[in-house]
């Protein structure tokens, strides 16, 4: 493995931009209330929307989103004790949510046949490729993997948004998959929903809720967490998670808690007991606040640890926030939450806890790019004429309203937009046959019928049964992807270029 996972280079892209080029432009002048008076109740999939809602990224390249945090995949897989080795991968499918926090703007929907690929094999270990399988329902397969077999993530995800009013409602439909093939095992969760308030009047804000269940096929381990809605509780209970590991025989063995967009941590039951009922070392989240942690000059102290270390064993019983990525550049990102009046910190200082993840801080400048993440900002960058050239012709980022957005120049994104969406339609009407690189099928692990199973064919030696060694997976030269991603949509009769 490469040394530079087990470090904070894990949070720094090789080469990658740190801002867009141009900042986002103000929606002030523009009437959402004038385009969604006419959507109440309807399913927003459906709807062609003004680019004023979106931000320069594919729904595609959003679903990558949700590996921003594989280091954690890496650790969970090294792990030999089941718990901690579940406590790790709750914590993943906590982070995917958290590049959601203070993000307003609509991802462009896919066109049938888009694909985007993210090779991250020279600083995180891992690619992935992402398809638009159907156009309705929209339906985005994704498979990812690390580059020395110890792990799989894939899945499919159908969205679902529909306008209810006062707030936009956005369910993930769908089951994701992650295997740890040298182990046997497999596990399986399906993503909570996820709500934008005050879509006409009011501050903005974003939360998700429901429940999550993740479940191990190989051990019968399960993890149950509570996330909690806005509707059912306080202001100060905003955001919150909470939930528990549960054994085979249905007794729970370790609890969780914490925030979505901040950090997950793990402690003992009888630890977790004697907190709820008032014990000693309780405190309440308003006596936690940035101003209150430090070395007595009312400057914030910041500690920091290699995930090459363990990460159950790091306890949060010091002064400090212990996280693997705080430091002075998100002391404003987390004092508190802006859109709902509710603090962000998630620290409860429990004595015997243990940190699982904590959000990795943006940029200072963030909010003038769409709220992007580090990791986000690089994943429409197209500055490396290497990658482009073995890119094929349906990858996002040669979409030209992406691009034009991300430019500022929302007049000729719209223009885009409009003409490849009836450039779509034409070609639908001539031929809507399913994915190139995924096809659908039968979840083996879930039984579900309706999931979409990569075929192997993006990466050499990567279809089923093929070897797991490194040497078997290199790149596709430029002239075999196009002329493979070519030969395929001719085969199928897919107009699928995105130019």
């Amino acid at each position: 493995m490469d040394a530079g996972l087990h470090s904070e280079a894990w949070n720094q892209p090789l080469l990658a931009r740190s801002r867009l080029p141009v900042e986002m432009r103000p929606r002030e002048d523009f009437s959402v209330w004038e385009f969604l008076k006419n959507c109440v109740g309807k399913e927003l999939t459906r709807i062609a929307m003004p680019v004023h809602f979106n931000e320069p990224l594919s729904f595609l390249q959003r679903v990558c989103e949700y590996l921003e945090y594989s280091h954690l995949l890496f650790e969970a897989e090294r792990c030999d004790d089941p718990v901690q080795r579940l406590e790790l991968i709750t914590a993943f499918a906590v982070s995917g949510a958290s590049s959601n926090w203070a993000r307003l703007g609509k991802p462009f929907n896919p066109l049938q046949g888009e694909t985007f690929e993210l090779d991250r094999s020279q600083d995180r270990c891992f690619r992935a490729v992402c398809e638009q399988v159907s156009h309705h329902p929209p339906t985005s397969a994704f498979h990812a993997e690390a580059t020395d077999g110890s792990w799989i993530f894939h899945g499919a995800v159908t969205p679902k948004l529909s306008f209810l009013g006062k707030s936009v409602e956005i369910n993930p439909r769908g089951t994701v998959t992650l295997e740890f093939p040298k182990r046997l095992e497999v596990y399986t969760w399906q993503n909570v929903l996820c709500k934008i308030h005050n879509i006409i009047v009011g501050k903005l804000w974003v939360e998700h809720y429901g429940e999550l269940s993740i479940r191990c096929h190989g051990n019968g381990y399960r993890s149950e967490l509570k996330w909690n809605s806005h509707s059912l509780i306080g202001t100060d209970q905003r955001h919150k998670l909470h939930g528990y590991i549960v054994d085979p025989a249905g007794k729970k063995v370790k609890a969780m808690y914490g925030k979505w967009m901040d950090a997950l941590y793990s402690l003992p039951m009888d630890t977790w007991k004697r907190h709820k009922k008032g014990g000693s070392g309780r405190k309440r989240i308003s006596e936690l606040s940035i101003g209150a942690v430090g070395s007595g000059d009312g400057r914030p102290r910041w500690k920091s640890f290699s995930v090459e270390l363990p990460m159950q064993q790091e306890q949060s019983t010091n002064s400090e926030p212990t996280s693997s990525t705080a430091g002075p550049d998100n002391c404003e990102d987390r004092e508190g939450d802006e859109e709902s009046g509710a603090s962000t910190l998630a620290d409860l200082s429990i004595p015997g806890q243990a940190l699982l993840w904590r959000r990795a801080p943006r940029p200072a400048d963030s909010r003038r790019y769409f709220s992007f993440t580090r990791f986000t900002l690089a994943l429409n960058d197209n500055s490396d004429a290497e990658l482009l050239a073995r890119l094929p012709g349906t990858d996002t980022r040669r979409r030209p309203d992406v691009r034009a957005l991300e430019l500022g120049d929302l007049a000729l994104a719209q223009a885009e937009k409009s003409r490849l969406e009836e450039k779509q339609r034409q070609a639908l009407r001539r031929n809507s046959s399913g994915g190139v690189w995924f096809r659908p099928g039968r979840n083996r692990h879930t039984g579900w019928e309706a999931d979409w199973m990569f075929t192997g064919d993006y990466w050499p030696g990567t279809g089923p049964g093929a070897p797991t060694s490194t040497e078997t997976r290199q790149p596709v030269s430029a002239t075999d992807r196009n002329n493979s991603c070519r030969f395929l949509a001719i085969k199928l009769n897919k107009e699928i270029a995105l130019s």
